[in-house]
């Protein structure tokens, strides 16, 4: 029986290959081949324990499954025609191949990988001065268009150097600018699963791991700095410290007798060279930088302050344990991705797997330990050689994970202990992420919501990675003495800016105790604007006032005074993907509010339910937007022309199924419809004129029925949209 159903499979998946076959890895045959063997595997632990399997889902639900999982958001209405005809087979394997190569894939990944390495727009320190977190997550963003594999990635950002314009990857150890030792325990988590953490300050209490192992691992990227220290950068912190201490540094700084203003043209020298050397001072570079045992460490392994060589973990292999290696941090990074690591691929096909079907074949994902075991330890083996041979092709692998028969299963409709193993006989229920509702929202409300693109928000971050690139060469080609007399030169304009900026803030103190709102709110866009003309005045001076220095220190055009298209009215900006929002969200935006990571930590998002959810729903614009005329939830309910075609068209459109019978009963009688117009009727006494006017009146009469129609049943979007049936994936 086994042997039937593969070939079935194995023809099934030959006739549905897609068009763009050619841009995937594996062949129609090959895809059979590997599906096949994982549900064989599955197959016989199922029959092995005797286990209950769920009915296949109904086809539309499963269309919905596969848009959730694949393009991370439900099907436009548009799509369900396109993909779901009752009176045809459901094309799911070419589904399948189509979403893994859109947009909307990318956007989703985009949104995985950002959860995971934990990137943000808005980082802190001063790197976050010249847009470093932006920088990453574009980086970020053109990595996973171009469906780089996992190991590379992994490789990318844990041995990545150089300025964050020209390698976007050093935006990973920017966001833990100064923290070099927690950089590492998250590098160990997110890639071989591990929680270190605790070993950082003691043998771990409930794992194997020394706290001599922590530092050995820790050793191989202490090197790692986020101070560029380049020639031009110390030529400049050398002059300036020279000049201070000189006769004719003293001399400048006492030209009065006031102390304070000594001390104010001190501050604005010290200004000067921050603002200069502000855009060349932040990136990643190796240092000859020991790493010590900490003054309390009590093992007889080590001594306090001991310098600690490094080593790694999971191996006996000699040649890893040490390194003689220059490159520590290339070492420490080819070892930690490579097949013979018994942890860096189990982790990562533990995680994609979870991504699927909503629960790990090891759990908790992020805490793996000595004596952790898989729940089908078969299954996770053959999956580990299947990523290795796909050369950890992520697409590449969803796609056979999606291809599976327990995809097509009802999920389990029961609750599982958080360690209870399960075995797989279907996906888990499991309530959609914040992403996914977001974007599944605003399917219903924004047309073509994948291809909304904001050419002159990517036009200027490549502005400003060029920009940067020319001041860095700019300056770098300049004689260092002839770029401090420029700092001397920048003193005085910089003191001037002080001034103004100190009328400014008294200025401001007086408004907010008149309770002046619309003086407060002019000051304070006075003061940004001589905020950003502090920050570049030095940069202006060397490059000249026709270069763009505004893009070094911003991340988005300016905004310009002009009078919105009725397009751009209809759809505003901000309704826009989430992997297109800032990373992540603002905190009252929908999205935090739903559960969004904050990208502190690893994976950090939530799917609880709460109260400030139910507030966001109900005070939030969206809910005006479902039912808006211009909404693609609006326009294919116009389109119907009786009451329960439209009542059909809600469901499709939000839940990918038809009513039941006593659904659409129910809507019917619960719901206030206006009674349907009369045709017009026309006597032979009738004139043309009368004919005119009695056909204009019942055309008046059909508006306004179809207003109230349209009326009603935005309540019925509104039900459906709360319900559970909307936002967990069934």
């Amino acid at each position: 029986m086994a042997h039937l159903l593969n070939a079935l499979i194995l023809t099934t998946l030959l006739c549905f290959c897609t068009a763009h076959a050619d841009d995937l890895k594996l062949t129609p045959a090959q895809l059979a081949k590997e599906v096949s063997e994982v549900n064989l595997i599955l197959s016989k632990e199922h029959k092995e324990r005797n286990l209950r399997i769920p009915q296949k889902l109904d086809e539309g639900l499963l269309l919905r499954r596969i848009f959730l999982a694949a393009a991370g958001r439900i099907p436009s209405s548009e799509e369900y025609d396109q993909w779901y005809d009752l009176g045809k087979k459901f094309k799911k394997h070419e589904l399948v191949d189509h979403l893994i190569q859109s947009k909307a894939y990318t956007s989703q990944m985009f949104n995985w990988w950002a959860d995971h390495l934990r990137a943000k727009s808005y980082i802190m320190g001063q790197a976050n001065q010249i847009g470093a977190g932006f920088l990453y997550v574009d980086w970020l963003k053109s990595q996973v268009s171009e469906n780089v594999p996992y190991d590379e990635m992994a490789r990318l950002v844990v041995a990545s150097e150089g300025y964050p314009w020209e390698n976007g990857a050093v935006g990973y150890y920017l966001r833990d600018d100064g923290m070099p030792l927690e950089n590492m325990s998250n590098t160990a988590e997110l890639f071989l699963g591990t929680q270190l953490v605790c070993a950082q300050c003691h043998n771990h209490p409930f794992d194997k791991w020394t706290q001599m192992e922590y530092y050995q691992m820790a050793a191989h990227t202490y090197g790692m700095v986020t101070r560029m220290q380049g020639k031009t950068v110390e030529g400049i912190k050398k002059l300036a410290k020279d000049f201070k201490q000189s006769g004719a540094g003293m001399q400048m700084m006492s030209m009065s007798a006031k102390p304070d203003v000594v001390e104010k043209q001190a501050r604005a020298f010290r200004q000067a060279v921050q603002d200069m050397l502000l855009p060349l001072q932040f990136g990643a570079m190796q240092k000859d930088r020991k790493l010590k045992l900490p003054h309390d460490y009590k093992y007889e392994d080590g001594k306090p302050h001991q310098v600690i060589q490094p080593g790694v973990i999971f191996t006996d292999n000699p040649d890893l344990k040490s390194s003689q290696s220059n490159d520590l941090v290339m070492q420490y990074a080819q070892w930690m991705t490579s097949p013979e690591n018994p942890r860096f691929t189990k982790v990562i096909v533990n995680r994609m797997w979870k991504k699927v079907f909503g629960r790990g074949l090891v759990e908790p994902l992020s805490n793996w330990r000595e004596d952790s075991e898989a729940s089908i330890p078969e299954l996770l083996d053959h999956l580990c050689g299947l990523l290795v041979r796909l050369d950890y092709d992520l697409r590449e692998f969803q796609r056979i994970l999606l291809h599976l028969d327990i995809f097509e299963n009802q999920a389990l409709d029961q609750e599982l202990e958080p360690l209870a193993p399960y075995y797989f006989q279907a996906p888990t229920l499991q309530r959609m992420s914040a992403e996914q509702l977001w974007d599944s929202l605003l399917t219903l409300v924004v047309p073509e919501i994948d291809h909304r693109q904001f050419k002159d928000e990517a036009d200027f971050l490549q502005t400003k990675k060029a920009n940067l690139e020319k001041y860095r060469q700019k300056v770098e080609g300049m004689p260092t003495e002839e770029l401090f007399n420029i700092v001397k030169e920048g003193r005085r304009e910089i003191m001037e800016i002080q001034d103004e900026m100190n009328s400014i803030n008294s200025q401001i103190k007086e408004a907010v105790q008149q309770d002046n709102r619309e003086a407060l709110n002019r000051l304070k866009k006075l003061q940004n604007e001589m905020r950003d003309k502090q920050s570049s005045a030095l940069a202006s001076q060397i490059m000249g006032e026709d270069f763009n220095v505004r893009s070094m220190y911003k991340n988005n055009p300016p905004k310009k005074k002009r009078q919105l298209s009725e397009e751009e009215k209809r759809y505003p900006i901000y309704l826009r993907r989430a992997s297109e929002q800032n990373s992540p969200a603002g905190s009252d935006h929908f999205l935090r509010e739903f559960g969004q990571s904050d990208r502190d930590l690893i994976d950090n998002s939530r799917k609880e339910a709460s109260i400030p959810q139910v507030l966001n729903l109900l005070n939030g614009s969206l809910r005006w937007r479902l039912i808006d005329k211009h909404s693609p939830l609006a326009q294919a309910v116009m389109k119907k022309d009786n009451l329960e075609e439209k009542i059909q068209a809600i469901y499709s459109a939000m839940l990918q199924r038809m009513p039941t019978k006593e659904e659409t009963e129910l809507c019917l009688n619960a719901l206030p419809f206006p009674d349907l117009p009369t045709s017009p009727v026309f006597k032979d006494s009738h004139t043309q004129k009368q004919k005119d006017q009695i056909t204009k009146k019942a055309e008046k009469n059909k508006e306004y029925y179809l207003n109230r129609v349209h009326n009603e049943l935005r309540h019925l979007a509104w039900a459906l949209l709360n319900s559970r049936e909307f936002s967990f994936i069934q």
